[in-house]
């Protein structure tokens, strides 16, 4: 079996402008892009970050790239955007009410930190040829697996040469750890005209632990900004861990049938710890509680060197 989970959300975009109303009724296929940043290969992709999006960048005239969108704010700072397409790469389902509300629509095309499938490049490729922009494309945090995926996309549509797209890549901040992922940049070529391409969907199949591994990770964000926060939230840490400590419980009980005994012992110790942080919650000590959220981060990082990157 391929390890491969999903589980932390990313979101980047290229470019400099940041209202490209004048390119909205354009669809995002390479004869509309404007080649001329080719000139300057070292120039830098600006942030564009704002409230409830992260890591945001702008690569070309109709495409984005940033965190995935959590909350009525983020859609309606896309909308502002002029964005009319958001491609996700997460595992988590696309909140597919939300982009409605806002006039948006979803395309899911799920990757894993470990690099991008051939049919995923060719997702990408269609949705360079066919989707109208603005294009929003996220992952979680918008530092790895988005801008990968934006970094592709740029690609088939020729605003960005191999230079530009490897330079965004670590603007944007995607860790070197992900090797796959930089390798699929730099090793990629635009498929053949008349290759088949697959269909684009609203929401993809995700295999369960994927979907459990990215709901753990917006546990643990919520956790850490509750229980290390200013004012700190003890009632809700204490809400959240019980949860958090939940869905490692189910999420092995379920769904692990398919994992080596090595990961399943991690699961459980990742269980432990997160019920040893709920006694240090209800005695009230931050100490404690911060250095049970450190050694919780610590195993995280552990099984992701081991099954995810």
């Amino acid at each position: 079996m391929s390890f491969r989970i999903l589980i932390f959300i990313g979101l980047c975009v290229w470019g400099t402008s940041i209202e490209p109303a004048c390119c909205q009724s354009q669809n995002i296929d390479a004869r509309t892009v404007d080649t001329s940043e080719k000139v300057n290969n070292h120039a830098r992709f600006h942030s564009l970050s704002r409230p409830g999006l992260h890591n945001v960048f702008q690569i070309d005239d109709q495409v984005y790239s940033g965190s995935g969108p959590e909350g009525k704010q983020s859609f309606d700072a896309l909308k502002k955007m002029g964005i009319k397409t958001i491609i996700s790469v997460d595992g988590t389902q696309p909140n597919l009410k939300l982009a409605k509300a806002a006039g948006m629509k979803y395309i899911h095309i799920p990757i894993g930190y470990d690099g991008i499938s051939e049919d995923a490049s060719l997702s990408f490729l269609r949705a360079a040829k066919e989707v109208k922009g603005p294009v929003y494309i996220h992952c979680h945090h918008g530092r790895h697996r988005g801008p990968a995926a934006a970094a592709m996309v740029g690609l088939c549509r020729g605003s960005l040469d191999k230079q530009r797209a490897l330079l965004f890549l670590g603007q944007a901040g995607t860790s070197k750890d992900y090797s796959g992922l930089w390798k699929d940049i730099r090793q990629f070529q635009v498929p053949a005209e008349g290759t088949p391409l697959p269909e684009l969907v609203e929401s993809a199949p995700v295999e369960p632990m994927v979907t459990a591994m990215a709901q753990i990770s917006h546990y643990y964000e919520e956790l850490l900004k509750k229980a290390e926060g200013t004012p700190r939230d003890e009632k809700n840490a204490m809400r959240i861990s019980v949860l958090l400590r939940e869905e490692f419980h189910e999420s092995l009980r379920k769904h692990s049938d398919d994992y080596d005994d090595t990961f399943k012992k991690w699961m459980r110790e990742s269980e432990m710890e997160i019920k040893q942080l709920e006694a240090e919650l209800k005695q009230g000590n931050q100490k404690q509680v911060s250095a049970r959220l450190k050694q919780f981060k610590s195993q995280c990082k552990r099984c992701h060197k081991a099954y995810r990157n």
